[in-house]
């Protein structure tokens, strides 16, 4: 009961934010049916009609951004709110990713369902699995996960990230995730918002056609309501659970991850440069139709780019981790750091192409994106530092001991390996299946790899810096 008039005093407080979620979402849907009818006959309209989407996601982002930050509270950590607008594109974009995902998934639902009736046993085909049984089950999974499972996960962390950008506090929004009490407001939720209004249309028209119109308007009207009431009362009730959890205690060791990553940002933005360079060269030697008369200059060119890119993207590791690393102790100089990392790049691979001798694709991946990188990652980071000369020999060994390093490594690999599913899992023939589209999705999960990386570089770092002075002497 004491939740419930929390929730109802943040909306009390933020009423002018709940009602502009209410006109102004209304006046954004109007204006993007408008959009659909502009004409594009003279340029000034072309250009109206690229412009008006944008201007449309700016003010739906403010909107919600503003909404999320009026019903929490403000600790003194807040972002600004162009920072905490400009993450939500975060939460957008894997929301979208989902939403491929599951629609993928729900056109291959017949052939599934065909499947697993004519694998099951005789009796049960023709009673409890039956086809019709089969694929009216995968239908609500996919329906839970589209309506349940991904906004209860998604809201939480948009509602997070509102309020610190990416100092995101995990740990409170992992909290809030296994809070009983979010679950059955977020399945109440999704049932009012779209069950509910599925079955307002669902009913055969009848009457005149006076009568039908009158009909479909209210219809929308409510459906709209529920909607927007839905959305509303999730923003709040998030915030209220946020506000309703003990201070936690401090996690030393992830802030001295985030210390670490502030700290080197000029290499981490050099990283991005470099990826969306290496992504603009790769489409561009993608898109050539034949390296035949004048585009066989152009491919030489490219090449060379290439390479220049990968030897420009090696220096970045090497840099990248000197920073990380760097805790004023005693470094070699830059180009001895990066000739030492070379040696350990080289073995690994070449224990990458001993794995292909393997006949197991399971193991093969186990050799090559969890055993490979947390041995070889160590060495490499320490090298980059300290050289071969002054290697801290007892250091890499005990990071290689620390169960935290091996936890961190498999997360990575499963998260590449998601990622690289991702990227294949759009069917032929859509809009994101071929050209610049293609290459957006498969730019737009490159930055979750390289996310992906440095976080784990700058983990292999905190575990060296962790360590007891006691502990870094060299044998």
């Amino acid at each position: 009961m004491k939740l419930c008039k929390d929730l109802f005093r943040r909306l009390r407080l933020s009423w002018g934010w709940v009602l502009a979620q209410f006109i102004g979402t209304l006046l954004l849907v109007l204006i993007g049916i408008a959009w659909t009818r502009l004409p594009e006959k003279h340029l000034w309209q072309v250009a109206l009609s690229l412009f008006v989407p944008l201007l449309l996601l700016a003010a739906w982002l403010a909107l919600q951004t503003g909404t999320m930050r009026r019903l929490s509270d403000d600790d003194g950590k807040r972002v600004k709110t162009v920072w905490g607008a400009l993450t939500l594109l975060l939460w957008i974009f894997i929301a979208w990713i989902t939403w491929v995902v599951l629609d993928w998934c729900d056109d291959r639902i017949p052939q599934w369902a065909g499947y697993l009736n004519s694998q099951s046993p005789a009796h049960w085909r023709a009673t409890l699995l039956t086809y019709q049984h089969i694929t009216r089950w995968m239908i609500i999974l996919e329906w839970v996960i589209r309506w349940i499972a991904m906004p209860a996960k998604v809201i939480p962390c948009a509602v997070a990230t509102s309020q610190c950008g990416l100092r995101i506090s995990w740990r409170r929004v992992i909290h809030l995730l296994w809070n009983w009490r979010w679950w059955p407001v977020a399945v109440i939720a999704a049932l009012a918002s779209v069950w509910l209004p599925g079955h307002f249309f669902a009913i055969t028209p009848a009457g005149t056609v006076s009568a039908q119109i009158w009909h479909v308007s209210l219809k929308l009207a409510a459906a709209f309501l529920l909607a927007m009431c839905s959305w509303v009362l999730l923003l709040g009730w998030a915030a209220v659970l946020f506000g309703c959890q003990k201070p936690l205690p401090k996690n030393e060791l992830a802030e001295e991850l985030f210390r670490r990553i502030r700290k080197s940002y000029f290499w981490i933005w050099a990283q991005f440069c470099w990826m969306f360079l290496f992504f603009l060269v790769d489409r561009v030697e993608t898109s050539q139709p034949g390296d035949h008369g004048s585009h066989s200059l152009l491919s030489i060119m490219i090449s060379g780019l290439i390479i220049l890119l990968l030897v420009a993207g090696y220096v970045l590791q090497a840099g990248m981790l000197r920073s990380l690393l760097n805790d004023g102790g005693k470094q070699v100089r830059m180009i001895w750091g990066t000739l030492a990392m070379l040696i350990w790049v080289v073995l690994a691979v070449a224990a990458l192409l001993l794995q292909y001798l393997l006949h197991s694709q399971f193991l093969q991946w186990i050799i090559s994106s969890v055993l490979l990188l947390a041995v070889f990652i160590p060495f490499a980071a320490a090298s980059a530092v300290w050289g071969l000369r002054r290697l801290l020999w007892q250091k890499v060994l005990r990071v290689l001991c620390n169960w935290r390093w091996w936890v961190a490594v498999l997360l990575a690999a499963l998260a590449w390996k998601i990622i690289y599913f991702l990227q294949d899992v759009v069917p032929n023939g859509t809009a994101f299946s071929h050209g610049w589209s293609a290459g957006l999705l498969i730019g737009s999960t490159n930055l979750l790899e390289m996310a992906i990386w440095i976080l784990l570089l700058g983990w292999v770092t905190v575990l060296f810096g962790c360590q007891k002075p006691s502990e870094d002497k060299a044998e």
